[in-house]
């Protein structure tokens, strides 16, 4: 019967298992250093392999392999299990000479079907200047170098020091260390950038990687990349950067069995050196369409309509698409026809940012009203930039629009028709519309003041208005004389200048006194609204009195999580305009949500 239910439960087990799809790759280390031995590693996945092919490795030997081994791994996720099976086959590689060397890829046969894996570049840096390079013996003697060796320091690398006005360079700051790994990163001052506008691109998850400086290799960790637009020409000077950085190194240490070999964090105080950037001014002979743009672009345009009637209202799109600052281009000037009603566009932006610098497309869009019939026409658009590539202004533009407007209806607004039904009267932006011609006067019947309506009201209205002052003033002295009652109803207008203050350091992105601003708006505003002391404020009592307040879990728990964001911030590396403008934004929102809970309430 035990055997009747294992062989059950088995086949309930096999029933739900999900296998994964095959696949076939190939691993090997981004950089290695000359002489130094390293793994490729070509892995099968869910699958049973067989008549593995793997080419010759150009430029390198291989001492080992191919070394076979398995593994299975079976894992239940909501009641699913999934079983992953992994066939690697390990070749040891050593390359004696520097340079870039491709990983070929290999082929295996699985259930009757070929796998082809994928290609890798790798590295092969040189050797430290000061160490042999004789066999296994100077990889052995390289290591303890490494391991032993507490140097640390952090570089600016700027893609290119001398540009055009608006040209972006690409920053990067890196640290570099021979100790045995990076512990943490405190107390980050970057440079300010000034003259410069900077487009922060995020870095997800930092690599540390090998990199060849001065004749000595070292593990170097990129900490911020931007891009850099310099807004003047000239020499501009980047000042320093100051970073606290904590790194783990191997000290000698006496033990049990005599000398032994152990770890020490040490903390040093590290700092960028400052960089020149020679600025050159834009050539003479702008266009008179230049939008200060610099880069590559095209330009298109759209219309929804070519036939509308008078007064109806139609859309007019440009699209500017392109690699270059298009997020700080001037919107083309457009010459509609004078008849046209034009309100203010809407820009919106769509960018993508990468280390090649910033690529999408800006997207204006007027809404224009012809109030009047007949045939217009909306003329091309010129657009010109300077392109870096010819180092020369370029002119594009887009296609013209032949209006043919139809004359309206007469109950649209803006038109009107005489009593004689003779033409209709167009009103073009002005208010005056004839009705009769000539000259001629008007008169008023006189009437008797006395026991009118308009003598009684003179008499009662002013009477009122003296008895409502009476009660408002001596309601606003109540209210000025409660003093905790006044804090509360100021908290929001309290909270909204500190605010304010915060949007300003947001614009210069000085992201320590933002965080600051916008930690004392959150704080100030709860201490008043919920009558607490600031110096008993603490997320255990704000959080139940919120609660109390009658504010929702889902307000209590934002608003807690922009005073976390905000106390965290000022101490972790720094964030893009983007983070600091969505924090900003997140104040805003939690504190008009509670305005609205006190309304309520």
């Amino acid at each position: 019967m035990k055997r009747f239910i294992s062989i059950v439960i088995l086949t309930l087990f096999s029933a739900v298992t999900i296998y994964a799809q095959t696949q076939f790759t190939t691993d090997a280390p981004a950089q290695v250093i000359a002489g130094q031995r390293f793994r490729v590693v070509y892995t099968l996945t869910n699958g049973d392999g067989e008549n593995i092919q793997v080419p010759e490795f150009t430029g390198l030997d291989v001492l080992y392999g191919p070394a076979r081994s398995q593994s299975s791994q079976i894992s239940i996720i909501n009641g699913k299990t999934s079983s992953t099976k992994e066939e690697s086959y390990t070749y040891t590689v050593v390359a004696s000479k520097e340079g870039k060397y491709t990983i070929p890829s290999a082929t295996i046969t699985s259930k009757g079907k070929q796998y082809t894996s994928n290609q890798q570049t790798i590295t092969v840096l040189p050797q430290d200047e000061n160490l042999s390079s004789q066999g296994s013996s100077s990889q052995t003697t390289s290591q303890q170098v490494a391991s032993n060796d507490d140097k640390t320091f952090a570089r600016l690398v700027l893609s290119k020091t001398s540009v055009f006005e608006q040209e972006p360079i690409l920053a990067t700051i890196k640290i570099y260390t021979k100790a045995a790994n990076i512990r943490s990163l405190d107390n980050a001052v970057f440079p300010s950038f000034e003259g410069f506008v900077v487009q922060d691109i995020p870095i997800q998850n930092p690599q540390i990687e090998l990199e060849h400086y001065n004749g000595t290799n070292y593990q170097v960790v990129a900490i911020k990349q931007a891009l850099l637009y310099p807004q003047r020409a000239g020499k501009i000077t980047i000042d320093k950067g100051e970073f606290t950085v904590t790194v783990q190194v191997v000290r000698p240490m006496r033990g049990f069995f005599g000398m032994m070999q152990g770890y020490e964090d040490i903390e040093k105080s590290i700092y960028t050196q400052s960089v020149s950037v020679n600025v050159k001014s834009l050539p003479s002979g702008k266009p008179s369409s230049f939008a200060n743009a610099v880069g590559s672009f095209t330009i298109k345009s759209s219309l929804n309509n070519t036939t509308p009637k008078a007064n109806e209202a139609i859309t007019y799109k440009l699209h500017i698409s392109g690699k270059g600052n298009l997020k700080y281009i001037k919107d083309p000037e457009i010459a509609f026809p004078a008849d046209f009603e034009v309100y203010d566009p809407k820009t919106d932006v769509d960018l993508k940012t990468t280390t090649s610098g910033v690529s999408g497309t800006r997207t204006i869009e007027y809404t224009i009203i012809p109030r009047s019939a007949g045939d217009f026409e909306i003329p091309a658009v010129e657009f010109s930039y300077f392109d870096l590539t010819s180092k020369s202004y370029k002119t594009i533009s887009t296609q013209s629009y032949d209006l043919k407007v139809a004359r309206g209806d007469n109950s649209q607004q803006g038109t009107m028709v005489d009593f004689t039904n003779k033409e209709d009267l167009k009103v073009l932006a002005k208010d005056i519309r004839y009705i009769k011609n000539g000259d001629f006067k008007l008169f008023k019947e006189a009437t008797a003041i006395y026991g009118s309506l308009s003598y009684w009201i003179w008499y009662i209205v002013p009477t009122l208005i003296f008895i409502l002052y009476i009660i408002v003033n001596l309601k606003q002295t109540q209210l000025n004389s409660n003093t905790q009652l006044l804090k509360t109803r100021k908290a929001n207008k309290i909270a909204t200048k500190r605010l304010k203050m915060a949007s300003k350091y947001l614009k210069t992105y000085n992201k320590d006194m933002f965080y600051a601003e916008v930690l004392k708006a959150m704080w100030g505003y709860i201490s008043d609204k919920l009558t607490i002391p600031i110096s008993e404020l603490s997320r255990e009592n704000v959080s139940q009195e919120l609660r109390t307040y009658g504010a929702s879990e889902e307000l209590v728990s934002r608003i807690i999580n922009i005073l976390d964001l905000c106390e965290f911030a000022q101490y972790a590396p720094s964030q893009g305009n983007d983070v600091m403008d969505r924090d900003y934004q997140e104040a805003i929102r939690v504190i008009g949500e509670m305005e609205n809970v006190v309304k309520n309430k």
